[in-house]
């Protein structure tokens, strides 16, 4: 019976219109992501995203008044919904509910056209679940705002080949590199790919195309380039979205011994799945997504890190070829996927029943939905001081953003980019070094109030130094004032 039943689920989702597909894959994401609207912060690149957005929208550019490390469309993508709604945490959290909508249901899109339904359905399902659960992803990162244009570039490339959708896919890939520059490295790959097959066909109208594709993406960079240009500081932006990223991978230890296991199974599946021709090769779509991930691989390698939320880039086509695979092996685990889905959306997001258990807690203890240090700390400044002067947040800094106030530097804007000495050439500031930040910070500036992480060393244990001269401050002129959750302020004597 309950194996009826599960046939009977998944034949009426591979029997679903695209736009049902659409609706389920929202509601999903909306039922999953919901808690976590309330969360003060739920990885530091985000708080960051929204303090260089909030500036934005105030009508400074990206990398003059604050800096980080990123191309500046995410800061664009940002501005808008703190431009439509204020100081809204719900409309930025709703930002990436779309976005990761749209990733799930492209790859669903993509999986569907070029291997069926039984195989695009589960693709994006677990592409959902694994861009909205297990680690620091349900916040919005910039990983979910570049595959959310990347996708749909790449079914253009499969399915609309003609002019019009090389260049709607052209556009679309500058605006991926422009949320997330690495990437810039897969789709080198992938256009060597495309080049190569037009040698190879000797076809003319490839030939033109592809100069479409490449006239789209450049026009999209060119655009973000234009008001520097127009603003007489174009070494700014070039510094910042250029030379800053090659900088920054330039200053990593490179490919570690722990991260070797996961690229060689990568490899060697994908190696085997063509020698067995698992994966078509009268398929052209199979070569691109094949050229990709190992454009996304080589970029992951050439910045030395794999961080949790850096595979958000990795799954989506490596679950469109997984499960392609799959079901041209006859496998039924596509199939019972398909059927278990109801199932899969009630057990699997463990994670948001912890959090919604958690935003109730917060309620009936606090009598708001909102929760965490970053809202906490705020709060008990103004509660307590009034006016809190001078802060200086070296966690939990989307209470700058609460607190309508600025990072006391542009290095700060993002508080591990201050050890990072690779970046400061390209900062708008005169200090080079993270020990002259630091003494700029706590000697220049003097904060009123300090806050740390308990238990936790303010910068990666590796920056010894670093750490030491930010402890010999805080021991000398600041006293401990109270620790609310694990958020530790310090008030300056």
């Amino acid at each position: 019976m309950f194996q009826r039943m599960i046939l009977r689920v998944g034949r009426h989702v591979t029997q679903a219109r695209g736009h049902v597909i659409f609706l389920y894959f929202l509601t999903a994401s909306f039922l999953i992501r919901l808690p976590f609207f309330f969360r003060d912060y739920i990885d530091r690149d985000e708080s960051t995203f929204i303090l260089v957005a909030q500036s934005l929208v105030e009508g400074h550019l990206p990398y003059t008044e604050l800096w980080d490390l990123k191309p500046p469309l995410v800061f664009l993508l940002f501005a808008g919904p703190i431009w439509l709604f204020g100081k809204s945490f719900i409309a930025i959290r709703a930002l990436g509910l779309l976005a990761v909508t749209a990733i799930a249901y492209s790859t669903y899109r993509i999986g569907s056209s070029l291997y069926g339904k039984t195989a695009g359905f589960p693709a994006g399902l677990l592409c959902l679940f694994l861009m909205s659960l297990f680690g620091s992803v349900q916040g919005v990162m910039s990983e979910h705002l570049s595959m959310a244009f990347m996708l749909p570039a790449v079914w253009q490339l499969i399915y609309r080949k003609t002019a019009r959708g090389y260049f709607v896919a052209g556009l679309l890939l500058g605006l991926t590199v422009l949320a997330k520059s690495n990437l810039a490295v897969a789709l080198v790959v992938a256009g060597v790919y495309l080049a190569g097959r037009a040698w190879q066909n000797r076809d003319r109208r490839e030939w033109a195309r592809l100069g479409l594709l490449v006239i789209g993406g450049t026009l999209v960079v060119f655009l973000t380039l234009l008001p520097y240009r127009l603003s007489g500081q174009p070494e700014l932006w070039w510094g910042a979205v250029v030379q800053a990223p090659l900088a920054y991978s330039g200053e990593q230890e490179g490919l570690s011994f722990g991260q070797l296991p996961f690229y060689a199974l990568v490899a060697a599946g994908l190696w085997l799945a063509w020698k067995r021709r698992w994966l078509d090769p009268g398929l052209p779509g199979n070569g691109l997504l094949t050229a990709l991930l190992a454009g996304i691989l080589l970029s992951f390698i050439s910045g030395g890190k794999l961080n949790g939320h850096y595979l958000l880039q990795f799954y989506p086509l490596f679950l469109v070829v997984l499960f392609g695979v799959l079901s041209r092996l006859g496998s039924r685990i596509p199939e019972t996927l398909c059927g278990l889905s109801l199932v899969l959306l009630l057990v699997v997001p463990v994670e948001s029943y912890l959090e919604y258990g958690a935003v109730a807690a917060n309620y009936r203890e606090k009598g708001t939905l909102y929760n965490g240090e970053g809202i906490d700390v705020p709060r008990y400044l103004v509660k307590h001081y009034g006016d809190p002067g001078r802060v200086l947040f070296f966690e939990y800094h989307i209470g700058y953003w609460l607190l309508d106030t600025l990072p006391p530097s542009p290095a700060a804007t993002h508080p591990s980019n201050i050890c990072r000495p690779a970046l400061y050439p390209y900062m708008p500031i005169n200090r080079r070094t993270p020990e002259a930040e630091i003494d700029f910070l706590l000697g220049e500036f003097r904060p009123d109030f300090v806050i740390c992480r308990e238990g936790k060393t303010v910068f990666n244990r590796s920056h010894m130094e670093a750490n030491a001269s930010v402890m010999s401050y805080l021991q000398v002129y600041y006293q401990q004032d109270t620790v609310l959750g694990r958020a530790v302020i310090y008030k300056r004597l």
